[in-house]
């Protein structure tokens, strides 16, 4: 079966963005059209069924994880981290007004939040349900402060500024999260199967229905039954 990836921080703890562009954890399609400029993003989108569309954003677009230190949006990151962010630790949220800005999370730059509203934008001209993947939750409601994007709430705005959104999910905080906030859209971070303990299992399966979603869970994974 067809296998999409979200990149998070552990695997750029251990690859930079260029070598995981060529190995089998780079799952955007051939043809998916770049968001300039071109290489930087790893965003992308593809249709499962007739109106229904997967939205996989890069929420290390904005990061100094990754990246070349010599590179423009390596420099652009730390600029954006070290003015909000003062600790000599940036791993630190210690008295921090915004939590989320720690070295260990990521951003989306504008292009990619623009290129995710033009296609926010065709999905409601085509009447389609569209869920939103990455490694980064983009709603408080749904993590701790620390582990959110740092500009969730960019991404969050162009969501509501559209109708076709059902579902967003993520991952990075380890005991997981939901909640359905004030436009409809169920927010869900799941659990990290990085804690499964020895000699066990986790996953979810998600069965989508014209008018609902079933998470099915086994191990740290909970079961949850989403409305659209």
């Amino acid at each position: 079966v067809p296998v999409h990836h979200a990149w998070g921080n552990h695997e750029f703890y251990n690859f930079s963005r260029a070598c995981l562009a060529h190995t089998g954890l780079n799952s955007r399609p051939a043809g998916a059209m770049a968001i300039p400029p071109p290489g930087e993003c790893q965003a992308y989108h593809f249709s499962l069924a007739v109106r229904f569309r997967v939205i996989v954003l890069d929420a290390y677009d904005l990061s100094i994880l990754g990246r070349e230190p010599d590179s423009p949006r390596y420099q652009e990151s730390l600029q954006l981290l070290r003015e909000k962010n003062p600790n000599d630790n940036l791993n630190s949220p210690t008295g921090l007004k915004e939590p989320q800005f720690v070295e260990f999370n990521g951003g989306f730059s504008q292009a990619q939040l623009d290129w995710f509203d033009e296609v926010l934008k065709f999905s409601d001209e085509n009447q389609e349900k569209v869920i939103v993947m990455g490694h980064l939750p983009i709603h408080p409601d749904a993590s701790d402060r620390v582990c959110l994007a740092w500009n969730y709430k960019d991404a969050l705005s162009v969501i509501h500024s559209h109708q076709c959104v059902v579902c967003v999910l993520a991952g990075h905080l380890h005991d997981g999260g939901y909640c359905l906030d004030s436009h409809g859209v169920h927010h869900l971070t799941l659990e990290g199967v990085i804690e499964t303990p020895p000699e066990s299992n986790a996953f979810g399966t998600v069965y989508v229905y014209e008018d609902k979603m079933i998470l099915k869970g086994r191990g740290r994974i909970a079961d949850r039954v989403m409305h659209f």
